[in-house]
C-alpha cells in the first residue's frame, strides 16, 4: 500500500482537510485499510481513487485520522501525581510568588475530558488558597467540531468511569441521559482552535505569551512521523515556563525522552525540558 499511498496524497492534498503527509506511514495505512475495510473494497489504489472525488468518505477519513478519543482522569497514576504532588507543589510556589496564577495547557483536548478532569483538581486544590490563586487553563484542538462539544460540556454516563462518585455528584449536573459539568469548572477554561503543526505561534493567542507551569499533550505524537513529533515537542518546550511540566502519554514516553527532556518520575509520562545552554535541569521537585 506505501507506494500506492504516495502516488496520491499530493493529489489529495487539496481536498482533504487534513494533510497525509504528516501521519506516521503505519497508522496512516492502518487507518486507510480500516476504511476499506467499511467499504468492502479490497484495492487501495481503488479507495484512494474514489477518494478523490467522494467528499463523504474524505470527511470520514479526516475524522478517522482526527484523535478525538478523551476520557476523564484517562492515566490514574498521572493524575495522582498531579493531586498530590506537582500542583500543591506549584501551588506552594504561588503562595510565595508575585504571580499567583497556575498556567495550564491542554494541547489536544478534543471534547474536554482531559480540561475539565484539570478543572477539577485546580478547584479542589484552590479551594481554601486566597482568591488571587488560582489556576488559568487553556484548551486547544484543531477540530472545530469537538471543541464545540467541549464548551458544551455534556457526557454520557459510560465517559465517567473514572471519576469518584464524590466528583460525580459535585462537579455534574444530571440531566436525563447526560451529565454537564458545573459552571465553575467552565470559568477558568479558554477554549479555542489552535493546530500544533502551524506555523502560527507557539501558544495558543488567548494565553498571550505561553510560560505554561503544565502542558498536557498526550496520545498525540505517535500518529505524525518523527519530523512532526519534534516540531510539536520543539513548539511545546518553547511554551513551557522554567521548570513546567510536560505530560504526554505512556506510550509515547521514548519519544519525549529523546528530546531534552527528562522524566522526573519513573514511568510516569510526566518530563521537564532541559534548561538550555547550560545542559542543567530546569528544577526539581521538592
Amino acid at each position: 500500500m506505501k507506494s500506492i499511498l504516495e502516488n496520491h496524497i499530493l493529489s489529495l492534498k487539496d481536498k482533504l482537510a487534513i494533510d497525509l503527509s504528516v501521519f506516521d506511514p503505519a497508522f496512516l495505512e492502518r487507518t486507510i485499510a480500516a476504511r476499506m475495510a467499511s467499504k468492502s473494497i479490497k484495492s487501495a489504489d481503488l479507495y484512494l481513487s474514489n477518494l478523490q472525488e467522494n467528499k463523504e468518505e474524505q470527511a470520514e477519513l479526516a475524522r478517522n485520522l482526527s484523535n478525538s478519543y478523551s476520557e476523564f482522569f484517562r492515566n490514574p497514576l498521572t493524575f495522582a501525581y498531579l493531586e498530590q504532588i506537582i500542583l500543591p507543589g506549584l501551588l506552594e510556589k504561588r503562595r510565595i510568588s508575585r504571580e499567583k496564577k497556575i498556567r495550564i495547557w491542554s494541547a489536544a483536548c478534543a471534547s474536554g475530558q482531559e480540561a475539565y478532569s484539570l478543572s477539577i483538581l485546580c478547584d479542589e486544590l484552590t479551594q481554601n488558597k486566597p482568591k488571587e490563586t488560582q489556576c488559568l487553563i487553556f484548551a486547544t484542538d484543531h477540530n472545530e467540531s469537538e471543541l464545540t462539544k467541549a464548551q458544551v460540556g455534556d457526557y454520557t454516563s459510560a465517559t465517567l468511569g473514572k471519576v469518584s462518585l464524590n466528583r460525580i455528584q459535585t462537579y455534574f449536573i444530571q440531566k436525563e441521559e447526560t451529565y454537564s459539568v458545573i459552571p465553575r469548572l467552565k470559568e477558568i477554561i479558554n477554549f479555542s482552535v489552535f493546530d500544533l503543526l502551524s506555523g502560527e505561534g507557539t501558544c495558543p493567542p488567548a494565553s498571550i505569551y505561553g510560560n505554561f507551569d503544565l502542558i498536557f499533550c498526550s496520545n498525540l505524537l505517535f500518529y505524525y512521523k518523527p519530523v512532526y513529533r519534534n516540531r510539536i515537542l520543539d513548539k511545546l518546550g518553547n511554551s513551557l515556563a522554567n521548570g513546567g511540566y510536560l505530560i504526554t502519554s505512556e506510550t509515547e514516553r521514548e519519544i519525549a525522552k529523546g528530546n531534552n527532556y527528562r522524566e522526573v518520575f519513573a514511568n510516569s509520562a510526566i518530563f521537564q525540558k532541559k534548561a538550555m545552554g547550560n545542559g542543567q535541569w530546569a528544577i526539581d521537585i521538592g
